[in-house]
């Protein structure tokens, strides 16, 4: 399949036109496939997985050639100034700085000018890589407004989610996994005539395998990650998870625990926090049901699940642990027995749907002991189908911004989201397609 794109660039004294050549797309053979496979295993052995020193972590308006290590998880945040050229840098309102607020709250990056801002993050991973994507917003009157706004957050040309805030102290964190098919991957904001957007802080982290279940044409929304059972209140992160996913505290009516690790001997593929899995919630009642109720509050939403099991009591010999899981009152796992200090998950295989998500844990006929859950994780299944602008023709056009210092402005997609660059007229084809653009 063949596709071609011209643009036409026209300035006071400059006129450039540029014809982007042939490009045939073919299917790879199976000897191209064990390739591809072999320099994917490669790459993904440059580091240790619990090394996330390959990682993107910065403090959006930071000012240029700062940088600090952060006093709980000894990540390093550095400033967005390179990973940017529009918005201002802020500084909260000094009401709401505490010994407790996170030092990535305290400053904002600001966007005052256009409908969209977009970040270039370039991880060294590259591409068809699976990266967590992190955005972490606190209003906390920076502008001295008072006006709490509402913005769009997308990846690329697709809309991630919606930023809203409840009081100018609220912390929304919004969460991604997107498989990248290129190198580099925006993160914009969209003015959506609610108020100026802004940022706190924006974090992205690498996976090595596919545990999660992301293909190029969607991406994963984090709903919920639970430390079910958490004795402790906090959050889990990195250094705990080697991720650094984040786990929120959800304590149980009833709950056991241990100080032994979990999975000491053998990591599973999801390499869950230890700390996670040493705690569990289970029912008051040794025959009663373990219950967790989520109103999703939309039921075109699709969903995926994944629950995470580990013994953590050593069973006498006339004990036995055995359980189902029932989905809105249907059967959705049978016969799960947690093994001792080893994680277990069961995950859903197909997206589900619905406008509330009711699990009920119940124990069998031959089992003595209650059921238990260690931790959940639910995440939404988003649709990404909107076409980006052809690399190539990027690449072109940006050449032509460096080389005349021109477009201050032209950052992510030329064409999407919603608006594209200023000068650029943009013309569609179909739903996948190369777009071809103007600019004058």
């Amino acid at each position: 399949m063949a596709a071609q794109s011209r643009a036409k660039v026209g300035w006071t004294s400059i006129v450039c036109f540029i014809i982007i050549s042939l490009k045939t797309i073919c299917d790879c053979t199976e000897e191209e496939s064990r390739v591809l496979a072999s320099d994917v295993a490669l790459k993904q052995a440059r580091r240790k997985l619990d090394d996330i020193g390959g990682s993107i972590s910065i403090d959006c308006g930071l000012p240029l050639g700062f940088s600090y290590t952060d006093e709980i998880t000894d990540i390093i945040y550095t400033s967005d100034e390179e990973l940017i050229n529009t918005g201002v840098n802020k500084s909260i309102s000094s009401k709401f700085k505490s010994g407790i607020l996170p030092k990535t709250l305290e400053n904002v990056r600001s966007f005052p000018q256009g409908e969209r801002n977009c970040y270039t993050l370039k991880p060294l991973e590259g591409n068809d890589t699976i990266y967590l994507i992190r955005a972490l917003f606190m209003y906390g009157d920076y502008d001295d407004d008072d006006k709490l706004p509402e913005f769009d957050l997308y990846v690329g040309v697709n809309r991630w989610d919606n930023v809203r805030f409840d009081n100018a102290s609220h912390v929304v964190i919004k969460e991604i996994i997107h498989l990248a098919l290129t190198g580099e991957i925006y993160v914009c904001l969209l003015n959506i005539g609610k108020g100026t957007p802004f940022i706190s802080a924006l974090e992205l982290r690498h996976f090595h395998n596919t545990i999660y279940r992301t293909q190029p044409e969607s991406a994963l929304v984090l709903y919920r990650r639970l430390d079910v059972g958490s004795t402790t209140n906090q959050t889990v992160r990195y250094k705990d998870d080697s991720y650094d996913r984040m786990w929120v505290p959800y304590p149980g009516s009833g709950s056991i625990n241990t100080s032994s690790t979990v999975d000491s001997l053998l990591e599973s593929e999801y390499r869950l926090p230890s700390k996670v899995m040493q705690t569990a919630a289970k029912p008051m009642n040794i025959n009663g049901s373990l219950e967790f109720e989520f109103e999703t509050g939309d039921s075109s939403l699709k969903f995926y699940v994944y629950m995470h099991f580990a013994e953590l009591e050593i069973l006498q010999v006339n004990q036995y642990r055995e359980f189902i899981i029932e989905l809105n009152g249907n059967l959705w796992k049978e016969s799960v027995v947690p093994e001792y200090l080893n994680s277990t998950t069961r995950f859903s295989k197909y997206p589900m749907k619905g406008s509330k998500l009711s699990f009920s844990l119940r124990k069998t006929s031959k089992s003595t002991l209650p059921p238990i859950l260690n931790a959940l994780e639910i995440y939404v299944l988003k649709d990404f189908l909107q076409a980006s602008t052809d690399q190539g023709d990027v690449n072109a056009i940006m050449n032509i911004k460096s080389r005349y210092q021109v477009g201050e402005g032209w950052q992510g997609d030329p064409c999407e989201p919603k608006y594209s660059w200023d000068g650029l007229t943009c013309s569609y084809n179909g739903i996948y397609h190369r777009k071809d653009w103007q600019a004058g």
